[in-house]
């Protein structure tokens, strides 16, 4: 019987040693005695809305979705930061959340300023683009013109009686065929006779691709005109 009672003692013994070392065990005796329990001993968990404001934050410059993931980035920023406050002892991410806001705000202060530039730059580039395909029309037709007063020239003042006739002859009159496909946004046409010839250059797309309608004549007389007048 004392054997018995020696053995039990000791398993008692090992057992309160153990638990002796676990963290858990201690802060329940902390409750027990009516003190306070360390809580650096218990592991904090990431706050998921401080990192979807950090997330929103460094989405912000995608286009069309850059305001509303800016605001989205503040807002849930300030949500995930006061809830943090209120439960620190179990809940970590405040960095995450302060980065979210920071992006956000920065997102909210320029997305207005680059729409603005966008709304300014956007359609001079515009213009300048077709300005420079009203140019590249102009110079096309007057390519043609020439390729088809130096034939004339040739061949005892007769003109050529289609393109073909520039393209194919040896050495070609013109390096390429203009009027098998579009140009730099403009399509063309050529009426050839042996004693006079018209080409004209017209927008694909009149305001986007151009803005003139070229017409070229016989001696190399160029006239123009707006493309929203022949609509």
């Amino acid at each position: 019987m004392a054997k018995m009672l020696a053995e039990n003692k000791k398993i008692n013994c090992g057992w309160q040693a153990r638990n002796a070392h676990n963290p858990m065990n201690s802060a329940l005796s902390e409750i027990k005695k009516g003190g306070k329990v360390n809580m650096s001993s218990v592991k904090k968990k990431t706050l998921g809305i401080a990192i979807a404001s950090l997330v929103c934050g460094c989405l912000i410059l995608i286009p069309l979705l850059g305001a509303i993931l800016a605001i989205a980035a503040l807002t849930l920023g300030i949500i995930a930061l006061v809830k943090i406050s209120k439960n620190k002892e179990t809940l970590k991410g405040q960095g995450l959340a302060i980065a979210g806001i920071v992006l956000g705000s920065i997102g909210i202060i320029l997305i207005p300023i680059i729409a603005l530039l966008s709304a300014i730059a956007i359609p001079n580039f515009l213009r300048a683009r077709m300005n420079a395909s009203n140019a590249s029309a102009e110079a096309t037709l007057r390519a043609l013109s020439t390729a088809a007063e130096s034939y004339a020239t040739v061949n005892k003042g007769e003109y050529p009686l289609s393109v073909f006739d520039l393209t194919t002859a040896e050495p070609p009159y013109l390096s390429r065929n203009y009027l098998a496909e579009p140009h730099q946004g403009y399509k063309f046409t050529c009426d050839f006779n042996p004693s006079s010839y018209e080409c004209k250059a017209t927008p694909e797309t009149c305001g986007t691709t151009g803005t003139k309608i070229y017409i070229i004549k016989a001696g190399g007389e160029i006239s123009q005109s707006d493309c929203y007048d022949s609509d």
